[in-house]
């Protein structure tokens, strides 16, 4: 087995902060080198074609969706791999899913626990790559061509030949935290996520306190930080908690929550607005413009 574990991150530019923290949380538990490759430029750095389908309802529902049937090819179809989500935080050795023996399967996946209410899901996998002669265009194509509905192709992972779920539900805990227990916290809720919105998250502490360590180690410099806010991908009040070791959104100053709300719009609520504009900045004027008309028009209403 490779002394490297090869870690593959479904991401996009804007949650690379999120990244190199999930990256910080798996190498400050593990006794092995990890490598974390975010799929967007390993795919792009490959020149490896994935086709956007022609009908919409095929299509991918986030930009990585169907990146990680690359991750075969981009390993030369050796060895194993782990995929992972960005909106991750790691809390044991990942060696633990690095050395679970695959028994025959192409992938293994976590199993969701009974009455969760929550479906299982392939955002954890161990990928024998050696089995997966996967060509991702090759795949999409089959899809087009209904071999395979969109479900089957992403929330079943149709392509395998054989999935075993057998990994711990604690390797993708899904909003949930058991200490001495939970490997791996999923932050599914995007409006809640440590990044974007740490009041609204109780596990948000948890996330903040690996990104302190992360800039006190050098792992992360509080200058890409400030650019990540700059750019409008993450909380502003980011920084006061760096600069002040504050791990606890909660305890920070009201004026500085405050500020959160008024200056900052999380990427994917701009992004469901289908707000204009080439940079963030721009996009925040539009927005504010709409709210604004918004404004005016529930005033004029209300006089009338």
């Amino acid at each position: 087995m490779d002394e490297l574990i090869k870690v593959y991150v479904g991401t996009q530019v804007e949650q690379m902060l999120a990244v190199k923290v999930l990256e910080y949380s798996i190498q400050k538990h593990s006794q092995q080198p990890v490598s974390v490759i975010p799929l967007f430029s390993a795919v792009d750095a490959a020149g490896i074609e994935v086709p956007v389908p022609k009908d919409p309802y095929l299509r991918p529902r986030t930009p990585f969706s169907f990146q990680r049937f690359a991750i075969p090819q981009l390993n030369g179809y050796e060895g194993r791999a782990i995929y992972l989500d960005s909106d991750m935080q790691v809390f044991r050795d990942i060696q633990e899913l690095w050395t679970w023996d695959f028994a025959g399967a192409d992938v293994l996946s976590v199993y969701e626990p009974p009455g969760s209410g929550r479906l299982p899901q392939f955002s954890v996998m161990v990928l024998n790559c050696q089995q997966l002669r996967w060509h991702v265009a090759d795949l999409i194509h089959q899809l087009e061509a209904g071999r395979w509905t969109y479900q089957q192709f992403i929330l079943e992972m149709a392509p395998a030949d054989m999935v075993a779920a057998v990994l711990p539900t604690e390797w993708n805990d899904l909003e949930r935290f058991v200490p001495g227990k939970t490997a791996l916290v999923h932050y599914t809720d995007m409006n809640k996520q440590p990044w974007l919105n740490g009041r609204r998250n109780p596990l948000a502490s948890l996330w903040c306190q690996d990104l302190l360590e992360a800039v006190e180690g050098g792992h992360i410099s509080r200058d890409y930080v400030a650019t990540e806010v700059q750019k409008g991908h993450v909380r502003p009040s980011l920084l006061h908690q760096i600069d002040h070791n504050i791990a606890d959104p909660l305890q920070l100053p009201p004026d500085i929550l405050q500020a959160d709300t008024l200056n900052f719009v999380p990427p994917h609520e701009l992004a469901k607005l289908g707000v204009p504009g080439a940079t963030h900045q721009g996009r925040k004027r539009t927005l504010s413009h709409i709210i604004h008309q918004i404004y005016a028009k529930s005033r004029a209403l209300v006089h009338r």
